[in-house]
Protein backbone atom coordinates (compact mmCIF):
# COMPACT_ATOMS: atom_id res chain seq x y z
CA UNK A 1 0.00 0.00 0.00
CA UNK A 2 2.63 2.12 0.99
CA UNK A 3 4.39 1.73 -2.25
CA UNK A 4 1.16 2.42 -4.19
CA UNK A 5 1.20 5.82 -2.30
CA UNK A 6 4.86 6.59 -3.13
CA UNK A 7 4.28 5.66 -7.03
CA UNK A 8 0.99 8.16 -7.20
CA UNK A 9 2.93 10.78 -5.21
CA UNK A 10 5.76 10.11 -7.26
CA UNK A 11 3.22 10.88 -10.64
CA UNK A 12 1.68 13.95 -9.25
CA UNK A 13 4.64 15.76 -8.08
CA UNK A 14 5.23 16.72 -11.53
CA UNK A 15 2.31 17.38 -12.65
CA UNK A 16 1.38 19.84 -9.63
CA UNK A 17 4.59 21.46 -10.05
CA UNK A 18 4.04 22.16 -14.24
CA UNK A 19 0.55 23.73 -13.11
CA UNK A 20 1.34 25.99 -10.38
CA UNK A 21 4.49 27.20 -12.83
CA UNK A 22 1.90 27.64 -15.61
CA UNK A 23 -0.62 29.29 -13.42
CA UNK A 24 1.98 31.46 -12.21
CA UNK A 25 3.23 32.48 -15.85
CA UNK A 26 0.39 32.57 -17.93
CA UNK A 27 -3.60 33.65 -17.35
CA UNK A 28 -6.26 31.25 -17.22
CA UNK A 29 -8.96 31.59 -20.28
CA UNK A 30 -12.28 29.96 -21.00
CA UNK A 31 -12.40 28.36 -24.60
CA UNK A 32 -16.07 28.21 -24.44
CA UNK A 33 -19.79 28.98 -22.42
CA UNK A 34 -19.65 26.17 -20.41
CA UNK A 35 -15.93 27.27 -18.94
CA UNK A 36 -17.37 30.12 -18.03
CA UNK A 37 -18.49 31.52 -14.63
CA UNK A 38 -22.34 31.70 -13.46
CA UNK A 39 -21.70 35.14 -12.62
CA UNK A 40 -20.14 35.44 -16.29
CA UNK A 41 -22.99 34.21 -18.25
CA UNK A 42 -25.23 36.75 -16.84
CA UNK A 43 -23.23 39.29 -17.35
CA UNK A 44 -23.37 38.45 -20.71
CA UNK A 45 -27.45 38.03 -20.68
CA UNK A 46 -27.17 41.37 -19.03
CA UNK A 47 -25.13 43.21 -21.90
CA UNK A 48 -27.05 41.47 -24.83
CA UNK A 49 -30.51 43.21 -23.14
CA UNK A 50 -28.78 46.48 -23.02
CA UNK A 51 -27.77 45.98 -26.31
CA UNK A 52 -30.89 45.00 -27.94
CA UNK A 53 -33.20 47.49 -26.25
CA UNK A 54 -30.70 50.33 -26.81
CA UNK A 55 -30.63 49.48 -30.65
CA UNK A 56 -34.36 49.33 -31.00
CA UNK A 57 -34.94 52.82 -28.65
CA UNK A 58 -32.40 54.58 -30.96
CA UNK A 59 -34.01 52.84 -34.34
CA UNK A 60 -37.80 53.90 -33.34
CA UNK A 61 -36.36 57.16 -32.64
CA UNK A 62 -34.66 57.58 -36.14
CA UNK A 63 -38.08 56.04 -37.38
CA UNK A 64 -39.77 58.90 -35.76
CA UNK A 65 -38.07 61.67 -36.20
CA UNK A 66 -37.51 60.75 -39.90
CA UNK A 67 -40.93 60.14 -41.01
CA UNK A 68 -43.12 61.83 -37.80
CA UNK A 69 -44.87 65.27 -38.32
CA UNK A 70 -46.09 66.35 -34.78
CA UNK A 71 -42.63 66.17 -33.15
CA UNK A 72 -40.85 67.58 -36.08
CA UNK A 73 -38.44 70.85 -34.99
CA UNK A 74 -35.43 72.58 -35.90
CA UNK A 75 -33.65 69.95 -33.58
CA UNK A 76 -34.77 66.92 -35.06
CA UNK A 77 -31.40 66.55 -37.53
CA UNK A 78 -29.70 66.53 -34.07
CA UNK A 79 -31.44 64.10 -32.34
CA UNK A 80 -31.17 61.59 -35.68
CA UNK A 81 -27.41 62.65 -35.78
CA UNK A 82 -26.91 61.51 -32.34
CA UNK A 83 -29.29 58.12 -32.14
CA UNK A 84 -26.87 57.00 -36.07
CA UNK A 85 -23.56 57.67 -33.50
CA UNK A 86 -25.52 55.69 -30.25
CA UNK A 87 -26.21 52.76 -33.18
CA UNK A 88 -22.50 52.87 -33.88
CA UNK A 89 -21.73 52.99 -30.47
CA UNK A 90 -24.17 49.93 -29.83
CA UNK A 91 -23.93 47.94 -32.81
CA UNK A 92 -19.92 47.58 -32.91
CA UNK A 93 -18.37 48.93 -29.57
CA UNK A 94 -20.28 47.12 -26.70
CA UNK A 95 -20.33 43.58 -28.29
CA UNK A 96 -16.89 43.07 -29.15
CA UNK A 97 -15.95 44.70 -25.86
CA UNK A 98 -17.57 42.88 -23.19
CA UNK A 99 -16.59 39.44 -25.03
CA UNK A 100 -13.35 40.49 -24.95
CA UNK A 101 -13.40 41.03 -21.23
CA UNK A 102 -14.99 37.63 -20.80
CA UNK A 103 -13.50 35.37 -22.86
CA UNK A 104 -9.95 36.78 -22.07
CA UNK A 105 -9.25 36.93 -25.77
CA UNK A 106 -10.59 38.35 -29.70
CA UNK A 107 -12.85 36.10 -30.85
CA UNK A 108 -13.21 37.97 -34.18
CA UNK A 109 -11.13 38.90 -36.90
CA UNK A 110 -7.88 40.35 -36.80
CA UNK A 111 -8.88 43.63 -38.97
CA UNK A 112 -12.02 44.68 -36.76
CA UNK A 113 -9.31 44.97 -33.90
CA UNK A 114 -7.29 47.29 -35.76
CA UNK A 115 -10.04 49.75 -36.51
CA UNK A 116 -12.48 49.06 -33.11
CA UNK A 117 -10.73 52.42 -31.30
CA UNK A 118 -11.13 54.12 -34.22
CA UNK A 119 -14.76 53.57 -34.37
CA UNK A 120 -14.91 54.13 -30.58
CA UNK A 121 -13.95 57.81 -30.70
CA UNK A 122 -15.83 58.32 -33.69
CA UNK A 123 -19.05 57.51 -32.48
CA UNK A 124 -17.81 58.99 -28.86
CA UNK A 125 -16.74 62.16 -30.60
CA UNK A 126 -20.23 62.26 -32.82
CA UNK A 127 -22.33 62.12 -29.74
CA UNK A 128 -20.13 65.03 -27.74
CA UNK A 129 -19.89 67.53 -30.86
CA UNK A 130 -23.27 66.82 -31.62
CA UNK A 131 -24.43 67.62 -28.28
CA UNK A 132 -22.04 70.89 -28.11
CA UNK A 133 -23.87 71.70 -31.72
CA UNK A 134 -26.82 71.34 -30.18
CA UNK A 135 -25.69 73.66 -26.82
CA UNK A 136 -24.40 76.58 -29.39
CA UNK A 137 -27.57 76.39 -31.64
CA UNK A 138 -29.96 76.93 -28.70
CA UNK A 139 -27.88 80.15 -27.56
CA UNK A 140 -27.96 81.32 -31.18
CA UNK A 141 -31.59 80.95 -30.93
CA UNK A 142 -32.12 82.60 -27.46
CA UNK A 143 -29.16 85.28 -27.42
CA UNK A 144 -29.96 86.47 -31.25
CA UNK A 145 -33.67 85.55 -32.00
CA UNK A 146 -34.03 87.68 -34.90
CA UNK A 147 -30.79 87.48 -36.70
CA UNK A 148 -30.58 83.65 -36.49
CA UNK A 149 -33.94 83.83 -38.97
CA UNK A 150 -32.32 85.53 -41.47
CA UNK A 151 -30.46 81.94 -42.16
CA UNK A 152 -31.90 79.23 -43.32
CA UNK A 153 -32.66 76.33 -40.95
CA UNK A 154 -32.04 73.30 -43.22
CA UNK A 155 -28.47 75.03 -44.49
CA UNK A 156 -27.89 75.89 -41.67
CA UNK A 157 -28.32 72.45 -39.72
CA UNK A 158 -27.22 70.43 -42.74
CA UNK A 159 -23.73 72.65 -42.65
CA UNK A 160 -23.67 71.72 -38.88
CA UNK A 161 -23.81 67.89 -39.22
CA UNK A 162 -21.41 68.17 -42.40
CA UNK A 163 -18.88 69.57 -39.96
CA UNK A 164 -19.60 66.85 -36.73
CA UNK A 165 -18.98 64.20 -39.83
CA UNK A 166 -15.75 65.52 -40.22
CA UNK A 167 -14.25 66.28 -37.11
CA UNK A 168 -15.58 62.74 -35.85
CA UNK A 169 -13.70 61.38 -38.78
CA UNK A 170 -10.78 63.75 -37.97
CA UNK A 171 -9.98 63.12 -34.31
CA UNK A 172 -10.56 59.04 -34.65
CA UNK A 173 -7.96 59.21 -37.60
CA UNK A 174 -5.66 61.38 -35.66
CA UNK A 175 -5.60 58.79 -32.96
CA UNK A 176 -4.89 55.90 -34.98
CA UNK A 177 -1.17 55.36 -34.19
CA UNK A 178 -2.73 54.67 -30.55
CA UNK A 179 -4.97 51.96 -31.84
CA UNK A 180 -5.38 48.65 -30.61
CA UNK A 181 -3.38 46.04 -32.00
CA UNK A 182 -3.66 42.02 -32.54
CA UNK A 183 -1.26 40.02 -30.91
CA UNK A 184 -0.81 36.17 -30.24
CA UNK A 185 -0.53 35.12 -26.63
CA UNK A 186 -0.22 31.68 -24.86
CA UNK A 187 -2.95 31.36 -21.82
CA UNK A 188 -3.48 28.63 -19.35
CA UNK A 189 -6.24 26.49 -20.19
CA UNK A 190 -8.04 23.94 -17.41
CA UNK A 191 -11.38 21.74 -18.16
CA UNK A 192 -13.26 23.27 -14.85
CA UNK A 193 -12.11 26.59 -13.18
CA UNK A 194 -14.69 25.85 -10.05
CA UNK A 195 -12.66 22.53 -9.76
CA UNK A 196 -9.28 24.18 -9.96
CA UNK A 197 -10.06 26.95 -7.14
CA UNK A 198 -10.82 24.44 -5.37
CA UNK A 199 -7.54 22.99 -5.34
CA UNK A 200 -5.98 26.53 -5.35
CA UNK A 201 -7.81 26.74 -1.95
CA UNK A 202 -6.54 23.16 -0.17
CA UNK A 203 -3.43 24.09 -1.58
CA UNK A 204 -3.55 27.13 1.12
CA UNK A 205 -5.03 25.35 3.51
CA UNK A 206 -2.92 22.88 5.71
CA UNK A 207 -5.74 20.99 6.72
CA UNK A 208 -7.29 19.93 3.51
CA UNK A 209 -3.57 19.67 1.77
CA UNK A 210 -3.98 15.98 1.07
CA UNK A 211 -7.25 16.39 -0.72
CA UNK A 212 -5.46 18.63 -3.05
CA UNK A 213 -4.10 15.45 -4.79
CA UNK A 214 -7.62 14.21 -5.52
CA UNK A 215 -8.50 17.50 -7.12
CA UNK A 216 -5.52 17.68 -9.10
CA UNK A 217 -6.24 14.60 -10.81
CA UNK A 218 -9.85 15.73 -12.12
CA UNK A 219 -8.35 18.75 -13.91
CA UNK A 220 -6.83 18.91 -17.44
CA UNK A 221 -5.06 21.83 -18.57
CA UNK A 222 -3.02 22.77 -21.59
CA UNK A 223 -1.33 25.67 -22.93
CA UNK A 224 -3.63 27.37 -26.11
CA UNK A 225 -2.27 30.37 -28.61
CA UNK A 226 -4.51 33.19 -28.50
CA UNK A 227 -5.18 36.30 -30.08
CA UNK A 228 -4.87 39.46 -27.72
CA UNK A 229 -6.83 42.84 -28.74
CA UNK A 230 -4.12 45.06 -26.65
CA UNK A 231 -3.58 48.95 -27.09
CA UNK A 232 -0.57 49.80 -28.76
CA UNK A 233 1.19 51.21 -25.53
CA UNK A 234 4.90 53.11 -25.44
CA UNK A 235 7.10 53.97 -22.75
CA UNK A 236 4.98 55.57 -19.87
CA UNK A 237 5.55 58.87 -19.82
CA UNK A 238 3.63 58.89 -23.25
CA UNK A 239 1.30 56.75 -22.11
CA UNK A 240 0.28 58.93 -19.13
CA UNK A 241 0.29 61.83 -21.68
CA UNK A 242 -2.27 60.13 -24.05
CA UNK A 243 -4.34 59.27 -20.76
CA UNK A 244 -4.52 62.41 -19.90
CA UNK A 245 -5.22 63.82 -23.33
CA UNK A 246 -8.24 61.21 -23.55
CA UNK A 247 -9.83 62.40 -20.44
CA UNK A 248 -9.46 66.12 -21.82
CA UNK A 249 -10.83 65.55 -25.13
CA UNK A 250 -13.70 62.94 -24.08
CA UNK A 251 -15.01 64.26 -20.93
CA UNK A 252 -13.70 67.51 -18.94
CA UNK A 253 -13.10 70.33 -22.17
CA UNK A 254 -16.72 69.15 -23.81
CA UNK A 255 -18.41 68.77 -20.38
CA UNK A 256 -17.01 72.41 -19.27
CA UNK A 257 -17.96 73.88 -23.00
CA UNK A 258 -21.73 72.50 -22.44
CA UNK A 259 -21.83 73.64 -18.53
CA UNK A 260 -21.14 77.45 -19.97
CA UNK A 261 -23.07 77.76 -22.74
CA UNK A 262 -26.12 76.12 -20.49
CA UNK A 263 -25.00 78.82 -18.05
CA UNK A 264 -25.13 81.67 -20.16
CA UNK A 265 -28.44 80.48 -21.73
CA UNK A 266 -29.94 80.09 -17.96
CA UNK A 267 -28.99 84.04 -17.60
CA UNK A 268 -30.27 85.35 -20.66
CA UNK A 269 -33.56 83.70 -19.64
CA UNK A 270 -33.23 84.63 -16.28
CA UNK A 271 -32.57 88.75 -17.08
CA UNK A 272 -35.47 88.49 -19.93
CA UNK A 273 -38.16 87.29 -17.27
CA UNK A 274 -37.70 89.75 -14.52
CA UNK A 275 -37.33 92.30 -17.76
CA UNK A 276 -41.11 91.05 -18.84
CA UNK A 277 -42.63 90.95 -15.73
CA UNK A 278 -41.51 94.83 -15.12
CA UNK A 279 -42.92 96.36 -18.63
CA UNK A 280 -46.15 93.73 -17.40
CA UNK A 281 -46.56 95.57 -14.35
CA UNK A 282 -45.80 99.13 -15.65
CA UNK A 283 -47.78 99.11 -18.72
CA UNK A 284 -50.52 97.62 -17.30
CA UNK A 285 -52.20 96.39 -20.91
CA UNK A 286 -50.98 93.42 -22.11
CA UNK A 287 -49.66 93.10 -25.53
CA UNK A 288 -51.13 91.25 -28.35
CA UNK A 289 -48.40 88.99 -28.61
CA UNK A 290 -48.15 88.44 -25.33
CA UNK A 291 -49.51 84.81 -24.90
CA UNK A 292 -47.51 83.55 -27.81
CA UNK A 293 -44.31 84.89 -26.57
CA UNK A 294 -45.30 82.98 -23.52
CA UNK A 295 -45.91 79.88 -25.08
CA UNK A 296 -42.69 80.38 -27.43
CA UNK A 297 -40.70 80.52 -24.24
CA UNK A 298 -42.44 77.56 -22.30
CA UNK A 299 -41.76 75.56 -25.19
CA UNK A 300 -37.62 76.61 -25.49
CA UNK A 301 -37.34 76.31 -21.64
CA UNK A 302 -38.59 72.75 -22.00
CA UNK A 303 -36.38 71.62 -24.75
CA UNK A 304 -33.18 73.39 -22.51
CA UNK A 305 -34.37 71.32 -19.97
CA UNK A 306 -34.55 68.55 -21.98
CA UNK A 307 -31.02 68.73 -23.40
CA UNK A 308 -29.68 69.94 -20.12
CA UNK A 309 -30.97 66.36 -18.24
CA UNK A 310 -29.06 64.71 -21.50
CA UNK A 311 -25.75 66.41 -21.02
CA UNK A 312 -25.93 66.01 -16.85
CA UNK A 313 -26.68 62.11 -17.45
CA UNK A 314 -24.12 62.15 -19.98
CA UNK A 315 -21.63 63.29 -17.50
CA UNK A 316 -22.43 61.13 -14.52
CA UNK A 317 -22.77 58.46 -16.33
CA UNK A 318 -19.12 58.58 -17.96
CA UNK A 319 -17.48 60.16 -14.87
CA UNK A 320 -16.46 56.53 -13.22
CA UNK A 321 -15.17 55.07 -16.55
CA UNK A 322 -12.67 57.95 -17.11
CA UNK A 323 -11.89 58.39 -13.95
CA UNK A 324 -11.40 54.47 -13.78
CA UNK A 325 -8.92 54.38 -17.14
CA UNK A 326 -7.17 57.69 -15.64
CA UNK A 327 -6.29 55.68 -12.44
CA UNK A 328 -5.28 52.35 -14.24
CA UNK A 329 -3.17 54.23 -16.54
CA UNK A 330 -1.65 56.54 -13.44
CA UNK A 331 -0.81 54.03 -10.64
CA UNK A 332 -0.61 50.30 -12.34
CA UNK A 333 3.22 50.26 -13.21
CA UNK A 334 5.78 48.89 -11.52
CA UNK A 335 7.53 50.13 -8.35
CA UNK A 336 4.49 52.27 -7.54
CA UNK A 337 3.08 51.61 -4.07
CA UNK A 338 -0.68 50.38 -5.74
CA UNK A 339 0.56 46.86 -6.79
CA UNK A 340 -1.51 45.59 -4.59
CA UNK A 341 -4.30 47.11 -6.46
CA UNK A 342 -2.88 46.24 -9.83
CA UNK A 343 -2.54 42.60 -9.11
CA UNK A 344 -6.02 41.59 -8.59
CA UNK A 345 -7.30 41.13 -11.95
CA UNK A 346 -11.11 39.75 -10.58
CA UNK A 347 -11.01 43.42 -9.03
CA UNK A 348 -10.32 45.16 -11.71
CA UNK A 349 -12.43 43.38 -14.35
CA UNK A 350 -15.36 43.67 -12.06
CA UNK A 351 -14.38 47.57 -11.41
CA UNK A 352 -14.33 47.73 -15.71
CA UNK A 353 -17.54 46.04 -16.43
CA UNK A 354 -19.64 48.17 -13.86
CA UNK A 355 -18.11 51.23 -15.49
CA UNK A 356 -18.64 49.94 -18.89
CA UNK A 357 -22.35 49.22 -17.85
CA UNK A 358 -22.93 52.75 -16.97
CA UNK A 359 -21.52 53.85 -20.11
CA UNK A 360 -23.33 51.45 -22.24
CA UNK A 361 -26.59 52.14 -20.51
CA UNK A 362 -26.48 55.71 -21.30
CA UNK A 363 -26.82 54.70 -25.48
CA UNK A 364 -30.27 53.48 -24.29
CA UNK A 365 -31.35 56.09 -21.80
CA UNK A 366 -30.46 59.28 -24.13
CA UNK A 367 -33.66 58.31 -26.93
CA UNK A 368 -35.78 58.10 -23.84
CA UNK A 369 -35.22 61.53 -22.44
CA UNK A 370 -35.21 63.51 -25.34
CA UNK A 371 -38.28 61.22 -27.32
CA UNK A 372 -39.95 58.81 -25.15
CA UNK A 373 -40.14 61.56 -22.86
CA UNK A 374 -41.58 64.43 -25.01
CA UNK A 375 -45.74 64.55 -26.11
CA UNK A 376 -45.30 64.76 -29.42
CA UNK A 377 -42.75 62.33 -29.75
CA UNK A 378 -45.35 59.85 -28.07
CA UNK A 379 -47.91 60.97 -30.47
CA UNK A 380 -45.93 60.33 -33.85
CA UNK A 381 -44.92 56.79 -32.35
CA UNK A 382 -49.41 56.27 -31.82
CA UNK A 383 -50.26 57.74 -35.25
CA UNK A 384 -47.15 55.95 -37.61
CA UNK A 385 -48.56 52.66 -35.53
CA UNK A 386 -52.54 52.75 -36.20
CA UNK A 387 -50.88 53.86 -39.75
CA UNK A 388 -48.70 50.48 -40.06
CA UNK A 389 -51.89 48.53 -38.95
CA UNK A 390 -54.26 50.04 -41.13
CA UNK A 391 -52.14 49.23 -43.87
CA UNK A 392 -51.53 46.17 -42.99
CA UNK A 393 -55.51 45.73 -43.15
CA UNK A 394 -55.99 46.84 -46.69
CA UNK A 395 -55.77 43.30 -48.57
CA UNK A 396 -57.25 43.32 -52.08
CA UNK A 397 -60.78 42.11 -50.83
CA UNK A 398 -60.68 45.50 -48.97
CA UNK A 399 -59.60 47.89 -51.53
CA UNK A 400 -62.61 45.86 -54.07
CA UNK A 401 -65.30 46.72 -51.52
CA UNK A 402 -64.43 49.98 -50.81
CA UNK A 403 -63.81 51.13 -54.17
CA UNK A 404 -67.24 49.12 -55.30
CA UNK A 405 -69.84 51.22 -54.31
CA UNK A 406 -68.35 54.59 -55.42
CA UNK A 407 -68.09 53.03 -58.83
CA UNK A 408 -70.57 53.65 -61.16
CA UNK A 409 -73.13 50.96 -63.50
CA UNK A 410 -71.00 49.85 -66.57
CA UNK A 411 -72.99 48.27 -69.05
CA UNK A 412 -72.38 44.69 -69.76
CA UNK A 413 -70.62 44.90 -73.00
CA UNK A 414 -68.14 47.40 -71.90
CA UNK A 415 -65.84 44.47 -71.07
CA UNK A 416 -62.51 45.73 -72.96
CA UNK A 417 -60.04 48.71 -72.55
CA UNK A 418 -61.71 50.39 -76.30
CA UNK A 419 -65.04 49.83 -75.31
CA UNK A 420 -64.71 51.86 -71.79
CA UNK A 421 -63.07 54.44 -73.46
CA UNK A 422 -65.98 54.48 -76.24
CA UNK A 423 -68.40 54.91 -73.13
CA UNK A 424 -66.99 57.83 -71.73
CA UNK A 425 -66.15 59.99 -74.67
CA UNK A 426 -69.98 59.23 -75.31
CA UNK A 427 -70.97 59.83 -71.55
CA UNK A 428 -69.15 63.57 -72.30
CA UNK A 429 -70.61 64.49 -75.21
CA UNK A 430 -74.19 63.50 -73.76
CA UNK A 431 -72.88 66.18 -70.83
CA UNK A 432 -71.67 68.56 -73.22
CA UNK A 433 -74.99 68.78 -75.44
CA UNK A 434 -77.33 68.87 -72.95
CA UNK A 435 -75.21 71.98 -70.78
CA UNK A 436 -75.33 73.40 -74.48
CA UNK A 437 -79.16 73.28 -74.86
CA UNK A 438 -80.29 74.73 -71.40
CA UNK A 439 -77.30 77.57 -72.31
CA UNK A 440 -79.15 78.03 -75.35
CA UNK A 441 -82.56 79.00 -73.42
CA UNK A 442 -80.98 81.86 -71.20
CA UNK A 443 -78.29 82.44 -68.45
CA UNK A 444 -78.84 80.30 -65.75
CA UNK A 445 -77.66 81.55 -61.82
CA UNK A 446 -75.49 80.32 -59.86
CA UNK A 447 -77.60 78.84 -57.07
CA UNK A 448 -79.63 76.75 -60.39
CA UNK A 449 -76.31 75.61 -62.19
CA UNK A 450 -75.18 74.24 -58.50
CA UNK A 451 -78.54 71.88 -58.93
CA UNK A 452 -76.84 70.03 -61.58
CA UNK A 453 -74.57 66.76 -60.95
CA UNK A 454 -71.17 66.39 -63.00
CA UNK A 455 -70.77 63.31 -64.54
CA UNK A 456 -67.53 63.59 -65.77
CA UNK A 457 -65.74 60.17 -66.10
CA UNK A 458 -62.60 59.63 -67.59
CA UNK A 459 -60.84 56.28 -68.70
CA UNK A 460 -58.47 56.56 -65.89
CA UNK A 461 -59.95 57.17 -63.32
CA UNK A 462 -63.46 57.11 -61.86
CA UNK A 463 -64.44 59.59 -59.43
CA UNK A 464 -67.14 60.13 -56.88
CA UNK A 465 -70.79 61.17 -57.79
CA UNK A 466 -71.04 65.08 -56.19
CA UNK A 467 -71.52 68.42 -56.93
CA UNK A 468 -69.47 70.62 -58.91
CA UNK A 469 -69.93 73.09 -55.84
CA UNK A 470 -72.09 73.81 -52.54
CA UNK A 471 -74.96 75.53 -52.21
CA UNK A 472 -74.06 79.34 -53.05
CA UNK A 473 -76.69 82.03 -52.06
CA UNK A 474 -76.94 84.93 -55.16
CA UNK A 475 -77.62 88.61 -54.57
Amino acid sequence: MTSNDNSIRNEIAPLKLSLQTLYNQYSIIPLSFSDLYTYEVIILLVYGIIVIFSFFTNFIAIIIFFFGRSSRSELTPFFLNLSVFNIIMTVYCIPFTITSIIFQRWLYARALCVVLDGFKTFSVSGVLLTLITIAIDRYCVVKYPLAIKVYSPKKRNLLAILVIWILSIALALLWSPARSLPTHEQRLWVSSRTIFDTYLNSIENVTTFENSNLYLKQIHFELVNTVQCLPNKTKRPVEVRRTILNFLQTYFIPLFILTFVYSRIAVILWRRKNDFNFELNNSGSKNLFTSENIQFKKKLKQGIKTLVAVVVLHAILWLPMNVFQLCLNLICYQETTYQAFCTHPTLIKFLYIAAHFLTVSNTAINPIIYGFTNNRFRIDIRQLTRRLIHCQARNPVYFEARFAKNKPPVPANCLNKSNRQLNATAITNQNTAKTKRLNAKGPLSLTDKNKFHRNNYSSSVIAKDQLVTKVRHTT
